[in-house]
């Protein structure tokens, strides 16, 4: 009991010798003391807040566009801004993705062509991408692999029709068979192509990842391409 009770009157005693001192003394000697506390509180409250704002400023993402090998000026600000306000897209909780950054290149041995590569099949496969716009040589290789939807049960007849000499036929396997589905629409001439040298050199189509659920604003994306 006299140690508790002597520990008590030290405490007693310091706060005694504390309260008499002034308010920089006083200032000095709380900091002193709990610095490593509010450090702690101050740094849990950062992250807390970083949490928070990532939570409220998070925009809904209405589509991911995804180029292969294109020229990079086509991810230009003005550019994304102008498909924005095409579709009506509300700026301040809604988003479009315009993704310019993968370069595939299946004859390259280089560690980047396959982390590209690696990086755009994950992305399809986890339904992340909706519209892709590549080279003739890659779409048609991921066209192959089954990447890209059935346009006959994207579009209508008429946009069938309105597409027909443009429609890119390659042979699926879906499963039990091959056969010849159209997956792609060449939009090599189409206006925003040819404005922003994407694919200068070099045949340019337009496909719909299967399984995409934005279907509508991907075929608005289209659109958008062939308007000046």
């Amino acid at each position: 009991m006299r140690d508790t009770n002597s520990l008590q009157d030290e405490i007693r005693v310091s706060r005694s010798m504390i309260s008499q001192q002034p308010l920089s003394k006083k200032l000095e000697y709380y900091w002193g003391y709990y610095k490593y506390y509010a450090l702690i509180i101050l740094i849990l409250g950062i992250i807390l807040g970083n949490i928070l704002h990532g939570i409220l400023t998070k925009k809904d993402t209405l589509l991911y566009i995804a180029y292969i090998n294109a020229f990079p000026n086509v991810e230009d600000e003005v550019f994304i801004q102008d498909f924005e306000s095409f579709i009506g897209l509300n700026p301040k909780k809604q988003e479009v993705i315009l993704d310019s950054s993968y370069y595939i290149n299946d004859g390259s041995a280089s560690p980047y062509a396959a982390n590209y590569h690696q990086k755009f099949s994950t992305r399809c496969m986890a339904g992340l991408v909706d519209v892709v716009v590549a080279d003739e040589t890659s779409f048609i290789n991921y066209g192959k692999q089954g990447f890209f939807g059935d346009l006959r049960q994207i579009l209508t007849p008429a946009q069938l029709e309105q597409y027909s000499s443009r429609l890119l036929y390659l042979e699926v396997n879906n499963g039990e068979s091959a056969e010849m589905v159209p997956v792609g629409i060449e939009v090599t001439s189409a206006y925003k192509i040819t404005s922003t040298n994407s694919y200068a050199g070099s045949a340019a189509y337009f496909g719909i990842v299967s399984g995409s659920f934005h279907e509508d604003l991907s075929l608005s994306y289209l659109s958008f391409l062939e308007q000046p």
